[in-house]
């Protein structure tokens, strides 16, 4: 039996991580154990977690780590305490997965590749995938069509990472909540590895909504630029530092004011 180890963080979701986590069980010839960052949640998620009977290291957020500081401080303890595993898998805990799609998928695991699973929408739609850059900055996202590509990063609601791979990379700590498991994406291509998708969707989650978001044109410029500069929206220093880091500096300087331009021409 294949074991892999499953790395989330977790806040104020008990019934939807409980269904997550249960519907990774429907595998025969692979099991999860799981390190999971709790955010201090206060819906009783922690203690549902304590009672499962999965194998699981729960560590403690004080309630202000949001996804990238919860992912960050996972990885790195797992890095210091799990690194016996073959592979690891980083989740979203509000996905279904679906009956023993990962008995299909693990004859597609390799020790020098990433296997990105692609989520679908409630209706069958492309919700997370892989991304593959284009031109600049533009991007594609990638669904099981995108089976033959080498995609530049991904999503990380079910990304499986080979040891190797997963020792050499981490998320960056300078992000307050997003754009984390883009950068991590990029980090394992620049180092050479590949990124493939697994042929078929292997759960389902719906897309998150632009409406009320930053990116909502209904809603007031003010509003919007409020929006987009808090911890979950786009903040002006987490999408120049992407930028710079992966795309240069020229690329950064020009390409952080466009979100602004968008918000002003309200588009």
């Amino acid at each position: 039996m294949r074991k892999i180890l499953a790395i989330f963080t977790c806040f104020n979701r008990r019934e939807l991580t409980r269904r997550s986590m249960e519907t990774l069980s429907h595998n025969q010839n692979v099991k999860f154990d799981f390190v999971i960052v709790d955010d201090n949640s206060t819906d009783g998620t922690k203690e549902m977690l304590m009672e499962m009977p999965q194998k699981i290291d729960l560590v403690s957020g004080d309630g202000s780590l949001f996804w990238n500081g919860g992912m960050h401080k996972a990885i790195e303890h797992v890095k210091k305490e799990h690194a016996d595993y073959a592979y690891y898998m980083l989740m979203n805990d509000d996905t279904r997965f679906f009956d023993g799609i990962f008995d299909e998928m693990e004859p597609f695991l390799k020790e020098d590749e990433v296997l990105v699973g692609a989520i679908c929408g409630e209706h069958g739609e492309l919700s997370y995938g892989g991304i593959k850059y284009t031109k600049g900055i533009k991007y594609d996202k990638l669904g099981p069509e995108g089976a033959g590509v080498n995609c530049s990063t991904f999503n990380a609601n079910c990304a499986i990472i080979p040891r190797e791979i997963f020792m050499r990379v981490g998320i960056d700590p300078y992000y307050k909540h997003s754009i984390g498991d883009f950068d991590y994406g990029l980090q394992i291509s620049r180092l050479g590895y590949p990124i493939h998708i697994f042929h078929k969707y292997v759960g389902e989650c719906n897309d998150n909504s632009l409406l009320l978001t930053w990116q909502d044109a209904s809603l007031p410029r003010i509003k919007r630029l409020r929006l987009k500069e808090s911890r979950k929206g786009l903040p002006f220093g987490d999408w120049f530092h992407f930028l710079r880091r992966n795309f240069g500096l020229g690329t950064a300087i020009v390409r952080s004011f466009t979100p602004y331009i968008k918000i002003l021409i309200k588009k």
